[in-house]
């Protein structure tokens, strides 16, 4: 039997409390069981495990019927409308359950798990079918998994797992081992079941989740798990009315506490028996059937580990949750249609990036997000070899997604990964480089720290050894001090004794003899400083007097120059009283040259006599010479008398030898007379000269005296006057096309720069700061305001290898004004020099003496009537002073009286060339450069009709027997070939052509960042061309005497490496000593042309196709780049000083005659005016469209042979412009473009570029695609006549001429460069 142990008195005392019941009958109840006998109940006692099943049946019991009670009242709860029907259901189920031991509690969780996953297939199968219907998908059902054979293997009526377990219970004497032998008999074979023949008891179903292995084992107690009738009887007695009407209301033992107390059942009666199993799948067929009903939602929990703690991850558990909680076979299922789903747009961008470019290219422009998935995954299957299923498609395209079979789509993302993970791994490689270096700087550093530290404790520990060495030191050296200093101070103290005795004996000798000193001290002196104060009282008096005589005559003087200043007349009739001085030597001078006038005079009457005479005597002699003839004639005649003809003939012999001598008589008189008469005319034309320069000195002197006696006065008095008649600038009347009133020119340190200044402060002191900014420039522009005059000034370095460009401006200048020292004879060389170049260029001439020099003190040393006299033959005007003024009103009155102003109005004929047609200042330019070559002296104009280029190297006669009559460039042939690599040649120019006799430089630039510099000497005519002053700083010039190189031994001057990519252009700066290049590299570099070594490098933040300096301004240069923006740079410290944005990339620069106009080509066809208004600032004057293409090249021609100025311009739209330049109102500014004419060039994609040849009346030269060169003449009348050269057998990209226009070079495309001459044969006779 079986009893309460009395260790659990008390619990089940509490047990029976809160049941209601009574101790004692709950004891019987658990350890006895009633048994009906027929009619008989008997009650017996039970063993323990029996006794130990029904506590554990009560308890189960106990807790399913209060389960059941909460959740009534649950649903009551929810459930108070009455006219809706709510109902929510919560299923907290954790999965399916494997374990090393599984019994009957996993079987039937299981078995839940299997009803619910055929639940979640189905469920899920009506949602792909929706979906893909409503996506118009084809599908086919049986690609989704059923686990329906596993539900019937469990819960089938007469087979299932659970019916033959109830079978089992109910046979009596049945067991678990029964049990497992029956199941295997009846499902072996099935897919589903399996058995483990080593473990008999054992079996396995293989669950929609995994196989799962059962053990028998107490299979048949936990289904029958039944609570005994005496408990059940206990309960419904219970005295706790909630615990006996739960036990009542139940169904299960309504049967038992209903039945009529004491009635009898009848034998073989039957009642139903309410097994685990049974019960379970009642229950949960109960459950399915309201699930069916409701809108489910799926919820999926996992547990992270089993100890329930944070931060802590059981992977094997997590593992095990997904498989069985069923999370596997969702993607199973999810996995066995389309299981990948993304829409139209993701696709497109998701995996554009895998196909090809071309593809991709094509589906761009697509508005059809299906159409262009559909196109680009068609592409993908092609191109990435997508695996097609057994059936159905890997991928479909619905109306707004897109389909993906796994296959499909891990193939596609393998792909996209492969990309991402090439991209990813470059990313990776830069970030662990960074932060390798960024650990490897910090480990560096850190070690550096412990290195100083440990140097620092073992400094620190050296140094307390040190210090420690010291301190013992010191200690020995006190003691051994103290004791030898005390032995020193006993012995000290005895001798000092000995001396206190000696001293003081001693010291009152010496102090009696000191009082004797002092007291004679005192006396000399106070002696003394009575004798210095009275001198110094005396000069005390004497200074203050020389003060204030000093001070009254310094105020005398002061008053005296106020009132000087006050009266200027003092100071004007001196100078003028010296201006009479200068006339009367003048006059002086004039008087001497007419006293050897009459007496050339008188030696002409003579000389004019004695021709006379001669005349007369050739005449006489004549006659007799004819008288003489005659009588031959007689004698000859008589000749025939032998005897007579004897006789005479010493007489004939006589006659004849007189004849000859008349003869030589006569003919020395002929001679005689015609020397006589050349130096007749000799001494007419110098009588001539002197006048004309008497003349003109009379007249600088009449003009310098009136400036001196006008003063500034003079011109504010005039101004009103001349308002009315013409209210332009000085000096438009007189030369309209020359913009610049006075040009200030000299050499380096006469004080032209010092004189300027002067006249700013003294007349416009606003125009001070723009003047002390621009004096570094070589040439400066200033704007003057005199009075009511504005004059425009032009101040030109001394520099001499910038001499060229300033000789350029003297056709642009009125008035040219020639500075020298008067201090420095070699100035005054230098500026007579000058004067000759002025008057060549047709610009008038003041020859100004700087007497700054001389007033401080310096002595004159420059020979001034030398100078005048200069002048005078120059037909100019001669000033001796220190201030600027006195020449600008010179000039003002000269301009004044050439502009012929009378006072009715009427503006005289003035600025005519002596020919009386008027001089323009470009032509006069022109012809001041050809003289530099002496080709005004010796060719004068060329016809239109002579060619390109001037003749420079004499032709053969094979030559000359082979070209064709008629063609003007026959006799141009190329004479070299140049070629350093097959990279295309993009630019060339020449440069240094005035620094050198014997040879010119060539500088050329390629597509590979290279420049080349090429040294090309000179012919033996292009040196017979030029003059020996235009080379005076020549590093040649001892050679003089040498023959000239050979012009074809070409030789490389320097190489300039520094540029990356292609160099867009190339050009020398204003001095010629260094050359500017600028490349797509975005740098513009500068290089010295000698060592060719990279001088500055100025980068941009894109490439820059063009550049060039502002002619005022070295320091200056303008920069375009690709990005639309001109910069003003300054070169010396980089600063930008402005910035220009245009409408589109410029291509080309290019400055006008004037220095004053930009004109900037850009890559839309059209050209910008800019405006240099100052040294460092670009203004936008107006814009014009020129044409379609780009803007390659521009190139400025000066007017001549009655031309305006023109541009020819280079466009890519197979054209070459001729553009010409309208200037004023007012003068010197350009106001318009206006293309003249166009020609045709082949020219559509290379950056061509052209050039221009003055020969003849000009050329425009051009390159071109179609391998030719191309000449077409600007001369009147021709009609743009077209010639060609060929010889290149790519495209011809660049052509230049030189400055002497003798030597033409033409690169093409391969790097090849051909330079070409024109031949001479006027040394081959015809």
């Amino acid at each position: 039997g079986s009893m309460v142990m009395p260790e659990c008195a008390s619990s089940i005392e509490l047990v029976a409390k809160l049941t209601g019941v009574e101790r004692r009958s709950l004891e019987v109840a658990l350890c006895h069981v009633t048994r009906q006998v027929m009619r008989e109940k008997v009650r017996s006692s039970i063993n323990v495990r029996a006794a130990s099943d029904n506590r554990d049946a009560l308890a189960k019991a106990l807790y399913g019927i209060i389960f059941n009670f909460i959740v009534e009242k649950t649903n009551v709860s929810i459930g108070y409308m009455t006219d809706v029907k709510l109902f929510v259901g919560v299923l907290d189920i954790f999965g399916f359950e494997c374990f090393k031991m599984n019994s009957f509690e996993q079987l039937c969780i299981n078995f839940t798990n299997e009803r619910l996953q055929q639940f979640f297939n189905s469920f899920v199968f009506k949602l792909e079918e929706q979906l893909y219907d409503r996506e118009g998908i084809p599908w086919d059902a049986l690609d989704f998994p059923d686990n329906q054979d596993s539900v019937d293997i469990l819960q089938g009526k007469q087979t299932g797992c659970f019916a033959i377990l109830d079978e089992e219970c109910i046979v009596p004497q049945g067991s678990d081992q029964g049990f497992c032998n029956k199941l295997v008999k009846q499902h072996r074979g099935h897919r589903r079941f399996d058995e483990i023949k080593t473990k008999p008891t054992w079996f396995v179903i293989k669950h929609f989740a995994g196989p799962v292995s059962y053990c028998t084992d107490g299979f048949l107690d936990k289904n029958k798990d039944q609570l005994s009738n005496d408990l059940i009887e206990c309960m419904g007695a219970s005295s706790n009315e909630f615990v006996a009407n739960l036990f009542k209301k139940d169904i299960k033992y309504a049967e038992v506490l209903d039945k009529p107390k004491g009635a009898d059942q009848k034998v073989g009666g039957k009642k139903k028996k309410y097994s685990v199993s049974s019960e379970f799948k009642d229950q949960l067929a109960s459950l399915m059937d309201i699930v069916d009903l409701t809108e489910p939602h799926f919820i999926r929990c996992i547990k992270p580990n089993p100890q329930n703690e944070a931060d802590r991850y059981d992977r094997k558990a997590v593992t095990e949750q997904l498989r069985y909680g069923g999370v596997l076979q969702v993607v199973q299922v999810s996995r066995a249609g389309y299981p990948v789903r993304i829409n139209h747009h993701e696709c497109w961008d998701d995996y554009k990036v895998i196909a090809s470019p071309a593809v991709v290219a094509g589906l761009r422009h697509l508005d059809d997000g299906k159409l262009r998935a559909q196109k680009l995954l068609e592409h993908l299957t092609v191109e990435l070899n997508i695996p097609k299923p057994p059936h159905g498609l890997s991928w479909a395209v619905g109306k707004t997604l897109v389909f993906f079979k796994l296959a499909a789509f891990e193939r596609i993302k393998f792909a996209r990964l492969e990309l991402l993970i090439k991209s990813t791994t470059l990313i990776q490689a830069c970030w662990r480089r960074k932060v390798r270096r960024d650990m490897y700087k910090a480990i560096r550093l850190f070690t550096r720290h412990m290195q100083a530290l440990i140097r620092t404790k073992q400094a620190r520990l050296d140094l307390q050894g040190r210090k420690t060495e010291k301190a013992a030191t010191k200690i020995q050296a006190l003691g051994k001090r103290f004791n030898t200093r005390t032995k020193y101070l006993k012995t000290l103290q005895k001798v000092i004794r000995i001396q206190a005795w000696r001293r003081g004996i001693v010291g009152r000798r010496a102090a009696k003899e000191r009082k004797l000193y002092v007291c004679a001290m005192k006396i000399q002196r106070t002696f003394r400083r009575r004798q210095e104060q009275t001198v110094y009282a005396t000069l005390l008096h004497a200074i203050r007097v020389a003060q204030e005589r000093w001070r009254m005559h310094y105020a005398k003087q002061q008053m005296k120059q106020l009132k000087q200043e006050a009266k200027e007349v003092g100071a004007l009739m001196a100078k003028n009283q010296k201006a009479q001085e200068q006339a009367a030597e003048l006059r002086k001078r004039n008087e001497e040259m007419e006293a050897v006038h009459l007496q050339l005079s008188s030696e002409k009457k003579s000389l004019l006599a004695r021709i006379k005479q001669l005349e007369d005597q050739l005449q006489e002699m004549q006659q007799q010479m004819d008288m003489a003839k005659q009588e031959a004639v007689d004698a000859a005649q008589l000749a025939a008398d032998a005897a007579q003809a004897q006789a005479n003939s010493e007489a004939l012999e006589g006659m004849k030898k007189s004849l000859e001598e008349r003869d030589n008589e006569v003919s020395a008189l002929r001679a005689e007379m015609e020397k006589l008469k050349e130096g007749n005319e000799q001494q007419r034309e110098e009588l001539k000269g002197a006048e004309a320069r008497y003349q003109q000195l009379l007249k600088s002197t009449a003009m310098q005296s009136m400036a001196n006696l006008g003063g500034s006065g003079q011109i504010n008095a005039a101004a009103p006057q001349r308002q009315s008649v013409a209210p332009t600038r000085v000096g438009a009347k007189l030369a309209s096309n020359r913009n610049v009133f006075i040009q200030i020119v000299g050499s380096v340190g006469v004080g032209k720069t010092s004189l300027l200044e002067g006249l700013i402060k003294e007349h416009d002191p606003t125009q001070l700061q723009k003047f002390y900014e621009q004096r570094p420039n070589l040439m400066t522009h200033h704007q003057i305001q005199m009075g009511e005059r504005l004059l425009k000034l032009l101040d030109c370095s001394g520099n001499s290898r910038a001499q060229h460009l300033v000789k350029e401006w003297f056709a642009r200048s009125i008035w040219v004004c020639v500075v020298y020292d008067m201090s420095s004879p070699k100035s005054l060389d230098q500026a007579l020099e000058l004067s000759k170049e002025v008057s060549a260029a047709g610009a008038k001439l003041v020859l100004f003496g700087n007497k700054y020099n001389i007033e401080h003190g310096q002595t004159a040393q420059v020979d001034v009537m030398a100078a005048k006299d200069a002048a005078v033959r120059n037909e100019g005007i001669a000033v001796e002073s220190s201030t600027l003024v006195e020449a600008v009103r010179m000039a003002l009155s000269a301009t004044e009286e050439a502009e012929g102003i009378d006072p009715q109005g009427q503006v005289g004929l003035d600025g005519l060339s002596p020919d009386g047609n008027k001089r323009s200042s470009i032509s006069a330019a022109i012809d001041s450069v050809k003289s530099w070559f002496g080709a005004a002296d010796r060719q004068g104009i060329r016809s239109a009709n002579q060619g390109v280029l001037r003749p420079s190297l004499k032709g053969t006669k094979a030559m000359k027997a082979s070209r064709r009559e008629g063609d003007a460039n026959a006799d141009l042939r190329p004479v070299q070939e140049l070629q350093d690599s097959e990279s295309a040649v993009t630019c060339i120019a020449f440069g240094q052509e005035r620094l050198h006799r014997a040879y010119i430089l060539l500088a050329t630039a390629s597509k590979d960042g290279t420049v080349i510099i090429y040294r090309c000497y000179r012919t033996e005519m292009e040196i017979a061309y030029l003059a020996d002053q235009d080379f005076p700083q020549d590093d040649d010039a001892q050679a003089g005497g040498a023959p000239p190189a050979d012009h074809s031994n070409i030789a490389v001057h320097s190489r300039l490496v520094g540029h990356a990519r292609a160099i867009t252009s190339i050009f020398f700066n204003l001095l010629e000593d260094q050359l500017v290049t600028t490349s797509i590299d975005k740098s513009v570099r500068f290089w010295n042309i000698d060592s060719g070594e990279m001088l500055k490098v100025f980068t941009d933040s894109s490439p820059v196709p063009v550049a060039a300096f502002l002619p005022f301004n070295p320091q200056v240069f303008v920069a375009a780049n690709s990005n639309a923006v001109l910069r003003l740079v300054n070169v010396q410290n980089g600063m930008v000083l402005q910035k220009l944005k245009v409408e589109t990339e410029v291509r080309a620069l290019k400055f006008d005659d004037t220095g004053l106009f930009l004109l900037a080509g850009t890559k839309s066809g059209s050209i910008h005016v800019l405006e240099a208004s100052d040294s460092s600032t670009l203004k936008f004057k107006f814009k014009v469209q020129l044409a379609r293409g780009g803007v390659t090249c521009i190139c400025f021609v000066n007017a001549a042979y009655g031309q305006p100025p023109c541009l020819l311009v280079n466009t890519s739209d197979s054209s070459a412009t001729i553009i010409d330049c309208t200037y004023g109102p007012p003068a010197g500014v350009l106001t318009n473009l206006a293309v003249r004419h166009r020609v045709r060039v082949a020219h559509s994609l290379l950056p061509l570029k052209c050039c221009y040849s003055p020969s003849g009346q000009g050329y425009l030269i051009s390159g071109s695609e179609d391998k030719e060169v191309y000449i077409y003449s600007l001369a009147k009348g021709t009609n743009y006549k077209m010639q060609y050269l060929k010889h290149h057998q790519v495209p011809v990209v660049a052509v230049a001429t030189n400055l002497q226009d003798t030597l033409l070079a033409s690169a093409d495309s391969l790097g090849r460069i051909v330079l070409w001459r024109r031949m001479d044969f006027s040394h081959i006779p015809d």
